[in-house]
This record gives C-alpha cells, structure tokens and sequence, in this order.
C-alpha cells in the first residue's frame, strides 16, 4: 500500500502520466508488486540476450550455448535433456540386469535412475501407510498420518499443514482482539470526547442532553407504559398469599436480628 501510495503521488505529479510499479522511487524498496515486475523483466532480459548470442553464433538449440551464455530457456531445456538421459541409461541398464538373470523383471527401483527414485518414494508411502494402518487396528482408532510413529512423508505434509493453519488461525484471532481493542478505545475516546461529558453547562452540551433527551423519551415512557398496564392487571392476594408473605417478613426479621 505504501509503494501504491508513492507511485499515485507520481502520476499526480506527472499529471497523469503512467508510471509503473518498477519506476517508483522508494527509500525502502519498490514494494511487492515493483519486486515482482523487476524479476519479470530481468527475466525476460536474460532470454532476450541469450537468444541474441545464440542467433549471432549460429548455434541451433539453447541448451549448446556457453554456460556464461546460456539463458534460462537453455537451463530449462539442459535439465529436461539430463533427466531423460539419464531415464535412458537407467532403462538401459535395467534391461542388461533382466538379460544377465534369464529374463527375470528388474524394477526401476534395483537400478539408480529418477524412475526408480520416484518407485522408491512411493514404496516409502506405501509402507508407511501400512503401518499407520496396522497401528490403528491394534488401538482400535483411525490414526492421523501425522500421529504415527512412523510419520513418512504424508505425516511430514500434514504437520506441516496444521502449523500453517494454527499460525493463521492465531494471527487472525491476534487480529479479531486488536480490532476489538481498537474500536473500544475509539468508543471510549468519542464518549469522553462529547460536549454532553465535558463541558454540560455549554451550548453544545446542552443541545446534546436536549436531543439524548428526546430520543430516549420514547423508550422511558413505554416502559412506563408498560409496568402500569402490568400493575392494573396484576389481582389482590387472597388470604392464603397474605399469609405466606407474612410468615417470609418474619423469618426475614428474625434472621436480620439473629445477624
């Protein structure tokens, strides 16, 4: 919001005249949305100039520029090549492995290779899911992935996604109890700030008992309105209803002077 409020200053003293959130002069920073726009651009830059290089030396794809030349698309499309060279090997040698034992099935997972570290990751899921559940049969109870003894990787993200939900949780009630302080405090100061309270004698605090007077007078008198019409409907006590209200004034006599 502050760096918003200093690019509105520029345009109003540019006369209107756009400014981005790049171009904003800030003693501190450019705030979130300068940050983001300048690592945009930087980005788009470096893809210009390696693009440049890569047209004025004649090399067909990015990833055989320079490792100093090379830009992100080049970085982009290098892991993409190594991560398929290396599947192939990983296959390759995983077939060598299955002919080596008559034809026996080599998992991914026997061989080092990304599709046998994904198996592996899995069966780490798997096993630990196993014994979440089979801990839960022996306690008669579902058992939370982040509550077994083993944890795992799903334990892991769940944890990691209740501390989330009881820091925001905490924040946002911090939040409701700031509010609140700050809307009684403003209600306190107006209270104490009305010419009613502080100065009763001026014409200010006159009119104001005058109007509070006014509006309350409605709300007094029906309740006025009200007691009366519950009095001329109320019936005499009989002999019975005098009786027991006599004998209550004299226990309560009597206690008063034993005290």
């Amino acid at each position: 919001m502050e760096a918003e409020a200093a690019r509105a200053k520029k345009i109003v003293s540019r006369d209107g005249k756009l400014v981005r959130p790049i171009e904003v002069d800030s003693d501190d920073d450019l705030g979130p949305l300068g940050r983001l726009e300048q690592a945009f651009v930087e980005f788009l830059a470096l893809i210009r100039t390696s693009e440049q290089t890569r047209v004025k030396k004649g090399v067909l794809r990015p990833k055989d520029l320079d490792e100093s030349s090379r830009g992100p698309l080049g970085q982009l499309e290098l892991s993409v090549v190594e991560a398929l060279r290396n599947i192939r090997e990983a296959e390759i040698l995983r077939f060598e492995q299955s002919k080596l034992r008559g034809g026996e099935v080599v998992r991914p997972i026997d061989v080092p290779g990304p599709l046998g570290e994904f198996e592996l990751a899995v069966a780490n899921v798997i096993q630990t899911e196993r014994l979440r559940a089979k801990y839960g049969q022996q306690q008669d109870t579902i058992v939370r992935p982040k509550d077994a003894v083993i944890k795992g990787k799903l334990g892991e993200f769940e944890m990691q996604a209740v501390e989330a939900v009881r820091q925001l949780t905490e924040e946002e009630r911090e939040r409701l109890r700031s509010i609140k302080r700050k809307l009684e405090e403003q209600r306190n100061f107006l209270e104490d700030k009305r010419p009613m309270a502080t100065a009763k004698d001026s014409l200010l605090g006159i009119l104001e008992a005058i109007l509070v007077g006014i509006l309350r007078a409605p709300a007094m008198i029906f309740g006025v309105l009200q007691r009366v019409a519950e009095l001329l409907s109320s019936e005499n006590l009989d002999e019975k209803d005098k009786l027991l209200l006599e004998n209550r004034r004299v226990k309560d006599s009597g206690s008063k002077k034993q005290d």
